[in-house]
Order: structure tokens, then C-alpha cells, then sequence
């Protein structure tokens, strides 16, 4: 029988990025003004590394995704037809599930979240002259 450790406690990592990234071709238009606000309060606490930038595009891909699948089911509700005239559930609600858990996973990841925000493993250590590496639990 194995047992299991205690989860890792992530920590900010200091010598994070220092500038707000271009927007990637990837993230919907609509989502590079929550890219540049996101990236900047990331810089700000100094948690933004190279890593992150996977895991913030992949949170506003799925933001796009829920607001694509909110407007499906408001266009055409959330029961259609079948071709058998029967009714079911509207497709796009599975994948608004879906995108919503994404959407939660990874803004609590990436520090964003208000209950992410209040733990001290999001919050930048005061004073320097430490390199960020030392104090992490491996």
C-alpha cells in the first residue's frame, strides 16, 4: 500500500518576467485587453514566469469558449430540436461545463482568483537577496 505526500504549496518564484508579453495570435482579439491586465497584475506580485504564459492563454481560450457557448444557448436555447422533433439538451451546455471548470482550474493556477490572491504562496516575498529557488519545497 503507498501513501500519499502532502500536495506541494506552490510559492511566487522571484525573476519572473519584468514586461507584459505580446498578446499571442492564438488568444481571441477580444481577450488581448484581458491579457495586458492579467500579464500586468501577474508582474506586478511578481508571479508571471515563462510557464504562465501557457496557462494564461489557455484560461482565455476557455473565458472565449464560455462566452461562444452562452451565446449559442441564447440564440437557440437550452433544449433544440431533434430531427425527430424530440427535445434535448442544447450541445452547447456540455461544452459551457466544461469550459467553466476550465476556466475556474486555471484562474486559481495562474493567481488570480480572489481565494488564490489571499494565499501567501501568490504574494511576492519582501526584502531581495533571495534568488526564489531555495525556499521551494522539492
Amino acid at each position: 500500500m503507498t501513501t500519499r505526500g502532502r500536495k506541494a504549496e506552490l510559492k511566487a518564484v522571484s525573476g519572473g518576467l519584468a514586461g507584459v508579453p505580446k498578446c499571442p495570435a492564438t488568444v481571441p482579439v477580444e481577450f488581448a485587453g484581458e491579457w495586458d491586465a492579467v500579464c500586468i497584475d501577474m508582474v506586478e506580485r511578481q508571479i508571471l514566469t515563462t510557464p504562465a504564459l501557457g496557462l494564461l492563454e489557455s484560461y482565455l481560450i476557455a473565458r472565449w469558449t464560455v462566452r461562444q457557448c452562452q451565446a449559442a444557448i441564447q440564440e437557440h436555447g437550452l433544449l433544440v430540436s431533434t430531427a425527430h422533433a424530440m427535445k434535448k439538451p442544447n450541445p452547447a451546455s456540455g461544452l459551457l461545463s466544461k469550459a467553466l471548470e476550465a476556466t475556474a482550474r486555471l484562474a486559481a493556477e495562474l493567481g488570480i482568483t480572489p481565494a488564490a490572491r489571499s494565499k501567501s504562496t501568490f504574494k511576492p516575498k519582501e526584502g531581495g537577496g533571495n534568488d526564489g529557488w531555495s525556499d521551494l519545497d522539492l
